[in-house]
């Protein structure tokens, strides 16, 4: 008998959800929708997306479908209908309409890592507050004045250590999660930040699973290293607190935090600061790690980089500190990390939710839809940047035709109000990461490694390289 309701129950579900999705479709079709395809039922595509992108095609996914249909398409993936922009145009208006049209949604198992309050689930006001404060800590007088000495110090220590065999993309992790935790609470690295460091990785590998312990392990290992990981932040935001009872202040992010007026709680303060760690820690010793891979696949590249920073180096003292100054004349440094940033997209899009009707190139998005802007699609596009999916510093120098760099095309760190607050501190790292790195070093790949581009863009290798040290230049 009882098995017979069961049997009876599951099918009555089967056929609600069945309905609903009969239901939304229909609505869908009464709709201009962008032309495209939603797949077999729950499904979708998701599949086809994924199996795409474990091939060494930056993009197969949107390249295929934008052949067929056009720059903006409709598709199903991850269990909601979506749309995909492939359009500069279309991407600006979704980024400059953040909190009117459309709203920040991310899947469950990213949002639940890392927290309800953290900046990039915040809306309205209190995102607003937020970001300008994050913004106030990045600025380039900040940089100039209090961070730049000490991402210059940490930079020379980790790499003192290098010797034969080194891992890039766990030794540029390393260094970029010390930066942060410096810059978020003046610590300096330790057994305590690599800890907290080793936590975190956990944590990460935790965003693209399914967000259920029960059938998940690396989703249940991402919840208890993100516990950890809160009770260690918790206790540092309490000890802080007591410190400034007493006068003891400090010039920091979590400073600012217990400063403010607002009046936040620990909890609040913990998400925070989980997510601006995760944002340092993973995005730009990514970028660090392929900027040095793509120049050593560009001898040309590399050669003219050296000597811009030989250049530099000839002018200070032998171990003297890098300073602003040093950091405004190098020119073609910029020209490699922009053009890193365009063909490695770290940040391939972002998904947004629809929150009313919106017609958009002459078609209408449903309310409750996701749409996916895709940045990558347009820095890799031939009709936006020349031989698009090559790396090409010199595109990026005055009076070369090979860029075109409207705001709306070029976006590597996202756009309108949520434009990502770190962009600066970024090239800030990258630019110092690289003058020690070629004043100090020469190197070889110590094998074979290729480009993955699936849940996140890295090396399948993490970019392991033999170094040997430049004594006969500047060191």
């Amino acid at each position: 008998m009882a098995g017979f309701v069961y049997e009876h129950l599951l099918i009555c579900v089967s056929v609600l959800v069945l309905l609903f999705f009969i239901v939304k479709r229909s609505r869908s079709r009464r709709l201009r929708l962008p032309p495209g395809s939603l797949g077999l039922p729950f499904v979708g595509e998701t599949l086809q997306l994924i199996s795409a992108y474990k091939t060494e095609n930056p993009e197969p996914f949107i390249d295929e479908r934008v052949n067929r249909f056009g720059s903006i398409f409709t598709t199903h993936v991850f269990g909601e209908p979506t749309v995909f922009s492939a359009d500069p145009e279309t991407n600006r208006f979704i980024l400059q309409n953040e909190g009117k049209l459309f709203e920040c949604s991310y899947p469950g198992s990213i949002s639940n890592l890392l927290g309800k309050h953290s900046l990039l689930l915040m809306k309205g006001n209190l995102h607003k507050r937020m970001h300008s404060l994050t913004m106030s800590f990045g600025n380039s007088s900040i940089i100039r004045d209090h961070l730049l000495v000490d991402i210059d110090r940490l930079v020379r220590l980790h790499m003192d250590s290098w010797i034969d065999r080194v891992v890039l993309m766990e030794e540029a992790k390393k260094i970029t999660f010390e930066l942060t935790v410096k810059q978020l609470m003046s610590f300096d690295p330790g057994e305590w930040t690599e800890s907290l460091r080793k936590e975190y990785v956990l944590v990460i590998e935790g965003f693209f699973s399914l967000p259920l312990p029960l059938f998940s392990p690396t989703y249940r290992r991402a919840i208890q290293a993100r516990t950890k990981v809160a009770e260690a932040l918790s206790l540092i935001v309490r000890q802080r607190r007591k410190e400034r009872g007493s006068g003891d202040k400090k010039n920091d992010m979590l400073e600012a935090l217990l400063g403010g007026d607002d009046g936040f709680s620990d909890e609040e303060i913990v998400d925070f600061m989980v997510a601006l760690l995760v944002a340092g820690y993973e995005t730009t010793s990514t970028i660090m790690t392929l900027a040095v891979k793509f120049l050593t696949e560009t001898p040309l590249a590399l050669g003219q980089l050296k000597e811009e920073h030989d250049e530099i180096r000839a002018k200070k003292r032998k171990e003297g500190p890098l300073e602003w100054s040093d950091y405004k004349s190098m020119p073609f440094t910029q020209c490699v990390v922009n053009e890193t940033l365009r063909v490695a997209n770290i940040i391939s899009g972002v998904f947004r939710k629809v929150m009313a009707d919106v017609n958009i190139k002459g078609y209408t998005i449903p309310k409750g839809w996701k749409i996916f802007a895709s940045f990558r699609a347009v820095h890799l596009d031939q009709d936006h940047f020349k031989d698009a999916r090559s790396f090409n510093p010199w595109r990026w120098q005055q009076n070369n035709s090979g860029a075109v760099t409207p705001v709306n095309v070029f976006t590597p760190f996202g756009g309108g109000p949520r434009l990502c607050p770190g962009y600066e501190l970024a090239r800030v790292e990258l630019s110092v990461f690289l003058h020690h790195l070629v004043t100090r070093f020469s190197w070889v790949p110590a094998e074979e490694d290729k480009l993955v581009f699936f849940p996140t863009t890295r090396t399948q290798k993490r970019y392991p390289i033999i170094v040997k040290s430049r004594n006969e230049c500047c060191y």
